[in-house]
C-alpha cells in the first residue's frame, strides 16, 4: 500500500493536491529578513514557498540550519504535533509563500493520504539530511565549507553574475551551518579568496570557481596546508 501512496522521485504534492492547497490558503509576498515563525512559539500554520528562500535557525544565538526554496513547505509539522515550533524561518530574499491555517492544512493531509505519507518521506529526508551534516563535523573545515557552499548553490539560492554565483549569506552564517568556529571559516575563506575560487563582499559571497570548491567538497582536492 505504501508504494501506491508515495513512489520514488514522485512529487510532495500533485498537480491536484496542489490546486486544492492553494484553495485553502493565502498568498503572501514577504521582504528579506521577514520573521515568519520564531523558535519556540505556539502556532501550526504552514508555508509553502512559492519564490524565493527562507532560512531554517534554531538556538541561541540563532544557528543556520538549513536553506529551503521554491517547491519547499516549512512549519508542515506543527499541525500534527502541537508543540512549539523547533526553529524559526526568515526570509533570505524577497519571497512568496502560501500560508495555509493549520486546521485546514491538517483536513487537507486527511483528505490526501497520498499527500501525508509524501509529507512524512520529506521530513524523514530532511532529518537524514541533518543527521549527515552531524557526521561531516568531523570532516576538515576546508571541506565542510566547500560542501556547504555547494549545497547552497544547488538550492537555486545563488544569483549568476559577471563573476561567478552570488550567494545572500553572511560569513557567520556558514560558521554556524557548517559547525565550525567563525575564526576558522574565515581563515578558510581568505585562503579560498587567494585562490581565486570566492570574492566576498557585505553578507554575500560569491562562487567563481565552483569546480575546484566540488573537487574539495568531495576530497579528491585540496589547498590548505
Amino acid at each position: 500500500m505504501a508504494d501506491a501512496l508515495f513512489l520514488q522521485g514522485a512529487p510532495v504534492l500533485t498537480a491536484e493536491e496542489l490546486s486544492v492547497l492553494q484553495s485553502l490558503g493565502q498568498v503572501l509576498r514577504r521582504p528579506p529578513g521577514h520573521l515568519f515563525m520564531r523558535q519556540g512559539e505556539q502556532s501550526d500554520f504552514t508555508l509553502l514557498i512559492n519564490e524565493g528562500h527562507v532560512k531554517v535557525v534554531a538556538g541561541e544565538p540563532p544557528r543556520l540550519i538549513a536553506i529551503r526554496g521554491p517547491g519547499d513547505m516549512v512549519g508542515q509539522m506543527a499541525a500534527l504535533r502541537h508543540q512549539p515550533r523547533s526553529a524559526g524561518i526568515i526570509a533570505l530574499d524577497e519571497v512568496v509563500v502560501l500560508h495555509v491555517p493549520g486546521d485546514d492544512w491538517l483536513r487537507f493531509l486527511y483528505d490526501h493520504p497520498r499527500a501525508m505519507h509524501a509529507q512524512l518521506i520529506a521530513a524523514h529526508t530532511q532529518l537524514d539530511q541533518a543527521t549527515r551534516k552531524i557526521v561531516e563535523s568531523d570532516l576538515a573545515v576546508e571541506r565542510r565549507l566547500a560542501k556547504a557552499l555547494i549545497e547552497l548553490a544547488d538550492t537555486g539560492l545563488g544569483h549568476p553574475s559577471a563573476d561567478g554565483t552570488t550567494l545572500p549569506i553572511s560569513q557567520r552564517d556558514l560558521a554556524t551551518f557548517t559547525g565550525a568556529s567563525i575564526d576558522s571559516i574565515k581563515k578558510i575563506i581568505r585562503i579560498f579568496k587567494v585562490r581565486q575560487l570566492i570574492t566576498t563582499g557585505r553578507q554575500h559571497l560569491v562562487i567563481r570557481d565552483i569546480a575546484n570548491l566540488r573537487a574539495i567538497a568531495d576530497g579528491t582536492h585540496t589547498i590548505t596546508p
